[in-house]
């Protein structure tokens, strides 16, 4: 394609036939059924790949406008994204219902909070405006990503291997963006040059790698989440596995159920 440059045009080549692989093992293990919106999210970037290699086969690679078409291409891909990452913390926390009840408001208080500030940043400098957008989004999403995590990890909550793997892929991508977009600023600004065909070939080789280690987990059908009963005190079996443990999340559980959901407390 025009304008690109070809050890890019390879990645992307092996980008999109890495998607094709992760969309088979979906529908083929039937793990679309468990995690639909991290389906439609690995489809619509097929479906963008196919839109963006019809701009620049058309119009090539370095103009204004096909840089602002191709970053509007965006948008439906990185809400999936969200809403994927959502679904698939969802199942995790779903058999603990008031810690869910905390982690989707932590997940939405922290995208919003530093999206938003990214989003003012962004804006004093128009030239940059995209990329800087695009930046604060990664960063929003990583840091939202990375609270939910510390927040199972703080209260033990048992994340399965293939779970790990597709928060852990999408979370390193969210970095390596943020990452890569930072180094071409800088770059940018001491007067280095473009740092264009260099920030391609970062992010879309982090992106295959991620590819890379989802086809690995959804190589067989993704395992039930671990739904362990939080068990009243006289039922010793799960508390004399882990005792503490299984204390703490109950009161926590419960105590959060309840703050979220006065009406349960009245009845």
């Amino acid at each position: 394609m025009a304008g690109l440059a070809k050890y890019v045009l390879w990645v992307w080549e092996l980008s999109v036939a890495a998607q094709v692989v992760v969309c088979a093992l979906l529908l083929v293990k039937r793990n679309f059924l468990r995690i639909p919106l991290f389906t439609a999210y690995i489809f619509s970037n097929i479906f963008q790949a196919a839109v963006l290699y019809r701009i620049y086969t058309r119009f090539g690679s370095r103009s204004w406008t096909v840089t602002v078409m191709a970053w509007s291409s965006q948008f439906v891909p990185e809400l999936l994204r969200v809403l994927a990452t959502t679904e698939v913390i969802r199942l995790i926390l779903r058999p603990y219902r008031g810690i869910w009840a905390l982690g989707w408001r932590v997940l939405a208080v922290a995208f919003a909070a530093v999206f938003s500030f990214a989003l003012i940043d962004s804006w004093r400098n128009l030239f940059w405006a995209i990329a800087l957008a695009d930046r604060g989004f990664h960063l929003a999403f990583g840091i939202a990503l990375v609270a939910c995590l510390l927040l199972a990890h703080y209260y033990s909550i048992p994340i399965q291997p293939a779970y790990k793997a597709l928060l852990g892929g999408l979370c390193f991508y969210s970095c390596t963006v943020v990452m890569a977009n930072t180094i071409g600023r800088v770059l940018f600004l001491r007067g280095a040059g473009d740092f264009r065909t260099g920030w391609q070939l970062l992010t879309m080789g982090a992106f295959v790698a991620v590819l890379a280690t989802w086809a690995v987990a959804l190589r067989k059908p993704l395992p039930q989440p671990l739904q362990p009963e939080l068990l009243p005190e006289a039922a010793r079996t799960y508390w004399e596995t882990s005792p503490r443990i299984n204390a703490r999340l109950r009161r926590l559980n419960e105590h959060l159920d309840h703050f979220w959901r006065p009406e349960a407390t009245q009845s």
